[in-house]
């Protein structure tokens, strides 16, 4: 279940880092339907992810992003409860005409949209990242950059084996039933990546998988953004669909499309 909420903001200049804003924004959706102790008052995985468009013409100065005019706000959750919350403090908003101040910026929410529901009936599916992802290896120290935060081209066996852990233990901590799910990202090879070429570039793209690196809450993080392919039962694939790939997805951070 997917929302897409168009935002307006009458200060399009921000730092870097910027995801914080963004946090901050949607537990104030949250607080309008009255359901952000529920989710922020004990600290815990959140149910849901989202992801921001900067807009068609947005730049990237010294140290400040100049977003477009308008951005948008993707958000996606498995359950109606929280896709309810949500999508009620967002109309609260909106129907009040309510500035919400960000940073040295006022937002508005300009217009609300409901997403087609995607039910996942394959065991493979194309998947392009929405913005970045992050995973964590916990069997390394988070002072260790490099090794901390793993992407597929690291070591793709070792990347599957930390993520289908880390995808078992969101399962069980958000679902609240225990996960035993295999699940593997496979990279395109070169014949699949000459086929997707275009689109590849037209995400900014140089391979399949990009490494990227960002800063937030003032410390750096290691992530990846691409097209690949993920394989497992149609259960966890609907899942990481629905809530996101790797860690940190109530920061901004793990949103996928389906491609194919």
């Amino acid at each position: 279940m997917r929302i897409e909420a168009s935002l307006r903001l009458d200060n399009p200049k921000f730092p870097k880092d910027y995801r914080n804003y963004f946090i901050s924004f949607v537990k104030t959706v949250f607080t309008k339907s009255n359901s952000f102790d529920n989710l922020y008052k004990e600290k815990k995985t959140k149910p849901f992810v989202f992801s921001l468009w900067l807009g068609e013409n947005f730049e990237i100065e010294e140290d400040e992003i100049l977003f477009g005019d308008r951005i948008s706000l993707l958000f996606s959750t498995g359950d109606p409860i929280i896709f309810a919350y949500f999508y009620n403090g967002l109309i609260s908003i909106k129907e009040k005409n309510e500035k919400i101040p960000l940073g040295k910026a006022n937002l508005e929410v300009e217009k609300i949209s409901l997403q087609p529901l995607k039910k996942i009936k394959d065991k493979k599916i194309l998947c392009k990242t929405i913005g970045i992802s992050i995973l964590t290896n916990p069997e390394e120290p988070a002072k260790d950059f490099r090794k901390w935060y793993i992407i597929p081209t690291d070591d793709l066996d070792l990347f599957n084996d930390v993520l289908r852990k880390r995808t078992n233990e969101r399962y069980e901590q958000i679902k609240g039933i225990k996960g035993n799910f295999g699940i593997w990202l496979k990279t395109l090879s070169n014949d699949e990546f000459f086929v997707y070429k275009s689109l590849c570039k037209k995400s900014g793209l140089t391979n399949s998988i990009n490494e990227t690196i960002v800063k937030h809450y003032g410390a750096w993080l290691r992530g990846f953004r691409g097209i690949f392919f993920l394989e497992g039962d149609e259960e966890i694939l609907q899942f990481v669909y629905d809530y996101g790939i790797g860690v940190r997805t109530g920061q901004g951070f793990g949103m996928i499309e389906i491609l194919g």
